[in-house]
């Protein structure tokens, strides 16, 4: 693709020549990208011509071309205008196109699920990728004895790189309103509410609390069982910041109930009323049913997983779990999995199962990261790879990596579920499992070291399996990866 202005122009006016001339054209759009050009006559058009100038691809839909450009089209779209003298007009939605909103088969709403998340959480990803950086900036100098871990700077640095994740469903939702179509203030404020202080409070309230007591039993504060009442119906106490599906629920049921309220709704008072119905019926969607709903089911998962590895296949289905990690995190529901970390540890002693998931996923996704990293062209999908490569591998953030690589672009997921599944062999051969708890890093290894005994043998262990499985995930990403592939996947935003 084109990389300076010249090169537009060259480009805008070889594709001016291939659809007929400035004369065959009777309009001119763009959407996110694609160039869209309304030729007066077809019949000259030379679509065949158009998909050899580079572009990722040309079609006909109806009478209309549309030139695939990508991320370079509102660049190739000003040259054209330059070019022809076309009226310049707003991008449209891509989602007008006929072939993209045609019916949809269970499959396809099914297969649309994991990208739809992905695509309500790319646009947050520098955020995410800032905090996430900074948090390993602050790691390396207390470890480096640089700063205390006391300091009060390190206390401002660790609530400021703690934000983005608290008000990660804020986040999420304003990006759920771009990829829905919804009023970008309705659906951060319904994001709001999910993590508003008094609100959180009562939550924890509904829930309880144990109080350890060294020296004695746990002293255990009884909750009210509920977050408060709506209409007289309880409401459900679950902690929503860290969360992504919630939001996505939300917005997106939101965005039927905002379309429906702007048909009923005359013109001239829609601006006042459909926000205020609107609020007025996401309120209790959200907290009586949406909300929990994603709530509930983490929790109904992590008794399954309970439940399962309390069998005697066990064993045998942790590198299956361990394959299978990057879609529980995706999911949230790896939020859940501490309830099963102490009872699983309860019960053999320690943690053979989510912990070792956990670092699994964490650097086979990292070496998948590094891997498109240095096998992409783009510069910009090159930079993206290997900072979330390092997000990964140093601090734990793998949220860039998820969305920004692996979900995104698919293959390098696959490698790095077949690198965790190899290295959960090897956690299960050497019988490895954690002693305490803590987010997997590069800084919280020791978690394998047996306190009682100080053995190292399950550190040895997790470290063998993370090499063996870095490795594993980085080669078969270097073969299944193709970086044209990911052209088109970015094409399609």
């Amino acid at each position: 693709m084109p990389k300076n202005a010249k090169d537009y122009a060259r480009l805008a006016a070889q594709i001016v020549e291939l659809v007929g001339g400035k004369d065959n054209i009777a309009h001119a759009a763009h959407c996110l990208t694609r160039l869209r050009i309304t030729p007066k006559d077809t019949s000259v058009v030379k679509l065949d011509e158009i998909k050899k100038l580079g572009v990722i691809g040309a079609q006909m839909i109806g009478d209309q071309v549309q030139v695939i450009i990508g991320n370079d089209v509102n660049e190739v779209y000003d040259a054209f205008v330059n070019v022809t003298g076309v009226e310049r007009v707003a991008a449209i939605d891509e989602n007008l196109d006929p072939e993209l909103v045609k019916k949809k088969s269970i499959k396809d709403i099914l297969g649309s699920i994991f990208p739809a998340i992905v695509s309500c959480v790319f646009p947050i990803l520098p955020a995410l990728l800032a905090c996430g950086l900074l948090q390993a900036v602050m790691m390396l100098l207390i470890n480096l004895h640089v700063v205390r871990a006391d300091s009060p700077t390190v206390a401002t640095f660790t609530w400021v790189y703690n934000v983005a994740y608290y008000f990660l469903p804020v986040l999420v939702a304003y990006a759920a309103s771009r990829r829905f179509n919804v009023k970008a203030a309705m659906a951060i404020l319904m994001g709001l509410i999910l993590v508003y202080p008094d609100f959180v409070e009562l939550c924890k309230a509904g829930v309880g609390a144990t109080i350890p007591n060294p020296g004695g039993p746990p002293t255990v504060i009884p909750g009210t069982g509920n977050a408060g009442y709506l209409f007289g119906i309880p409401i459900y106490p679950a902690t929503y910041s860290n969360t992504i599906i919630p939001a996505i629920l939300i917005v997106f049921v939101m965005s039927y109930v905002e379309k429906f309220l702007n048909k009923v709704i005359p013109k001239v008072v829609r601006f006042i009323f459909v926000p205020l119905l609107e609020l007025v019926i996401m309120l209790p969607l959200s907290l009586l049913v949406l909300a929990p709903l994603g709530a509930k089911l983490s929790s109904a998962f992590a008794g399954l997983l309970i439940a399962i590895f309390n069998t005697p296949l066990g064993k045998v289905l942790i590198p299956v779990f361990c394959a299978i990690y990057p879609y529980i995190v995706i999911t949230g529901m790896h939020f859940n999995l501490m309830a099963v970390a102490m009872a699983i540890g309860g019960r053999y002693g320690k943690n053979p199962i989510t912990h070792p998931a956990g670092f699994l996923f964490q650097y086979t996704q990292a070496a998948a990261c590094l891997a498109v990293g240095l096998k992409a062209k783009d510069e910009e999908r090159k930079s993206m790879a290997l900072s979330c490569a390092f997000s990964d591998a140093i601090p734990g953030i793998s949220e860039p990596g998820m969305y920004g690589v692996t979900f995104k672009y698919k293959t390098p997921l696959y490698a790095a579920m077949i690198g965790s599944f190899v290295g959960g062999i090897i956690c299960v051969i050497m019988n490895v499992g954690s002693y305490a708890g803590g987010p997997p890093n590069i800084f919280t290894f020791p978690v394998f070291i047996n306190p009682q005994t100080g053995s190292t043998a399950d550190l040895k262990g997790m470290i063998l399996a993370v090499i063996v499985g870095a490795v594993v995930a980085f080669a078969a990403t270097l073969v299944l990866y193709k970086d044209e592939k990911a052209d088109e996947i970015d094409a399609k935003g």
